[in-house]
């Protein structure tokens, strides 16, 4: 399962044994005389889109915090009724993400404004104005908004995703001092090409980008969902493969911009910075692996042999800030766009089985307080028996929760959980049955371009993470950030432990009067019936 000259396994937890993070420096050195990231970014005005997302807020808070002298951040932000622009990020700021900011330089939120605009309309709905203003005074320009959900129709994700990225450099041809262009993509955008490893380079896509956008914008919403099957070919979902287009299109026109495409792996709560664990919503394995941590998901449509490919939040931040710096700076590809791959598998290496193992060891050692049963969960490859175990271990035992749930007047309707469960799955299901390999030589090279004044601030160096602390922060931040969990603390320790043993005690007794009660039936009746019949 893994290479012995590389990892080690010891108690099931992977560990690397290599000594060096960075083996081969594939990205220029720049020269000394460079200014500092920090240095970089003071006095530049910074346009992000999907500011109010997962990473853009974690983007906006790094940037603040580690740059203090950045001129303003400007968040491209559709308007919404009954809400002012400063009620929007009043409501933004106050989450456990920004409280560290606060304290170290409360007077930087000053710096965030906001633009009106919608990047599924054309131009972005920007008003004259706007439009001048981004053009005379913006610098740098985070592109992370996007369609993520993999069960948006295809018209809305090539909408989103495609044309607005088409919308964007548009608008970056207009722009009269920009530096840097950065555009978040995702590794699994080229995942229907058929090669050992994805580099970090570019990927001719299979279809023609111009063709869809005028056919989500033209055709028929019910006829482009019929064809969506066939449109997809080997994608998994419209993300993947409008996000595929969105990279041709960056490609086509990213000449005369100083680009880079920067495609982080799964992303999931961060290491450090700001906190350890932080993480805001329950996209992709979060949702999972949260289910089974509240002993609400009993069943999950997963390879255990398959390796699982994240990377903290804050780990892909600091690439992001990090490869746009670099790329305003550097000049021997000046005209070539730099992609990179922000994946962690080469040293943080761990199959599905791994994590499944090692989470139930951890909760059993210290759970949650908001457990619905008892932690289990069973693990298939197959869709028929996935299907059986749901209708067995979810919907049969919804039916009598839900009227106990009632009689104690708590409000959680079960039927609607497991539905989103079940999709949610589904949906989930082409990444937990397959894997795939991602070069990643640039991603690690960012740590050895740094200068020493940076590396404290912007090292992506995670090398030293293993699988158990990975997890393990991941379960706090989930239970803390996600669940709201305030009573998890040491304190509240002996109180989670006995409820945990009420739960372990209820499901054992429920799976002896399943054996039993059956059996019971049979001797009660069936029995009777022989004796009549043969005696």
């Amino acid at each position: 399962m893994f290479d012995n000259n590389n990892y080690i396994v010891d108690n099931n937890i992977v560990k690397s044994t290599k000594k060096t993070f960075v083996d081969k420096v594939t990205l220029s050195q720049l020269s000394e005389d460079v200014p500092s990231i920090s240095e970089f970014y003071a006095d530049q005005n910074i346009l992000v889109t999907g500011g109010t997302g997962f990473m853009g807020k974690v983007l906006i808070e790094k940037l603040l915090r580690s740059c203090p002298k950045i001129k303003g951040i400007y968040l491209l932000l559709r308007s919404k009724k009954n809400y002012t622009d400063e009620e929007r990020l009043n409501k933004m700021f106050n989450i456990p993400l920004f409280d560290r900011l606060k304290e170290e330089y409360p007077e930087s939120l000053s710096k965030v404004k906001v633009i009106k605009g919608d990047i599924s309309k054309l131009e972005y709905g920007l008003s004259d104005s706007d439009l001048e203003f981004i053009i005379h005074e913006i610098n740098i320009v985070f592109h992370v908004a996007a369609s993520v959900r993999f069960d948006d129709s295809l018209k809305d994700a090539i909408l989103i995703n495609t044309r607005g990225t088409r919308e964007m450099l548009k608008i970056l041809k207009q722009i009269q001092n920009l530096k840097v262009f950065l555009y978040t993509s995702t590794t699994y955008c080229n995942i229907d090409k058929d090669v050992d490893a994805i580099e970090e380079k570019f990927y001719k896509a299979t279809t023609d980008w111009k063709t869809m956008i005028k056919a989500a914008e033209n055709m028929d919403e019910m006829v482009l969902n019929f064809l969506e099957h066939k449109i997809l070919n080997k994608y998994p979902n419209t993300y993947t493969f409008s996000k595929n287009l969105a990279e041709e299109v960056i490609f086509e026109s990213c000449d005369d911009i100083p680009t880079v495409i920067f495609r982080p792996t799964v992303v999931v709560g961060s290491e450090k910075e700001p906190m350890p664990g932080w993480i805001d919503n329950y996209n992709g394995p979060m949702g999972l692996t949260t289910g089974v941590q509240t002993g609400v998901l009993h069943t999950v449509l997963i390879d255990g042999d398959k390796n699982i490919d994240w990377v903290s939040v804050d780990i892909a931040i600091k690439g992001m800030i990090t490869s746009a710096w670099y790329k305003a700076l550097e000049q021997t590809d000046r005209n070539k766009c730099l992609v990179i791959n922000s994946s962690t598998s080469d040293f943080i290496k761990f199959n599905n089985s791994v994590l499944w193992d090692l989470g139930e060891k951890i909760l059993r050692k210290n759970p949650p307080n908001q457990l619905l049963w008892y932690p289990f969960c069973f693990q298939t490859t197959n869709k028929y028996l996935y299907w059986f175990y749901f209708v067995t271990l979810h919907l049969i035992p919804a039916i009598f929760l839900n009227v106990l749930l009632k009689i104690s007047n708590q409000r959680l309707n079960l039927f609607k959980l497991y539905r989103r469960v079940f999709y949610s799955n589904m949906k989930l299901a082409p990444f937990t049955l397959n894997e795939w390999t991602f070069k990643n030589d640039n991603f690690k090279s960012l740590h050895a371009i740094l200068k020493p004044e940076d590396i404290d601030k912007f090292s992506v160096d995670y090398s030293g993470l293993t699988v158990s602390d990975k997890f393990e922060m991941q379960r706090d931040g989930t239970i803390r950030y996600l669940l709201k969990d305030k009573n998890f603390s040491k304190e509240t320790f002996e109180k989670r432990m006995f409820n945990f043993k009420i739960k372990y005690y209820l499901h054992v007794a429920v799976i002896i009067l399943l054996i039993i009660g059956p059996l019971f039936v049979l001797n009660r009746y069936v029995g009777k019936f022989m004796n009549k019949r043969y005696i």
